[in-house]
């Protein structure tokens, strides 16, 4: 089983005119992300799955995945991709779906804490860019610490 964990793309700055959670990508961060998601194309076949916390800006980035792919499957919304949920929770909502291949649109700090908490018994210290992809692979279940780190894809410049 793999699981592909994306940060979503540049936002905009918090301000007292807009609530955090309405918060949208910038042009600067849609045109990343269709940029990164195409590159992806090269080390992930198909996605199965996209998973996305509520936010907008984590939505607006998992439907720029979904497009890019051709993905079928509908965005589902993900209340365990906010920030403070539990890694093992997250696990168990994957394992539900029990598909191949998952995409998780998330937020940092918690995107890195997943990821480490998913191939380390140990805190690992990643500190992960907008619009960057990480992809852990599950040889049996999905359990804390068994996963194994197959790649993380900073994202790729707008310019290039």
């Amino acid at each position: 089983m793999n699981i592909y964990l994306i940060r979503h793309g540049k936002s905009e700055k918090p301000s007292e005119k807009k609530p955090g959670e309405k918060r949208e990508l910038t042009s600067d961060g849609r045109i990343e992300v269709q940029k990164s998601a195409n590159f992806w194309k090269q080390y992930i076949n198909k996605i199965d799955i996209i998973l996305s916390s509520p936010l907008t800006r984590a939505f607006q980035t998992a439907e720029i995945v979904k497009s890019v792919f051709n993905c079928n499957s509908e965005i589902l919304k993900e209340t365990t991709l906010l920030n403070g949920g539990q890694t093992e929770d997250l696990l168990n909502v994957v394992n539900a779906y029990g598909k191949e291949d998952t995409v998780l649109v998330g937020h940092q700090p918690d995107i890195a804490e997943h990821i480490s908490r998913m191939i380390a018994y140990t805190e690992t210290n990643l500190k992960i860019p907008p619009s960057s992809i990480t992809k852990i692979s599950f040889k049996s279940n999905l359990l804390i610490g068994e996963g194994i780190l197959e790649f993380l894809i900073p994202p790729v410049n707008k310019k290039g």
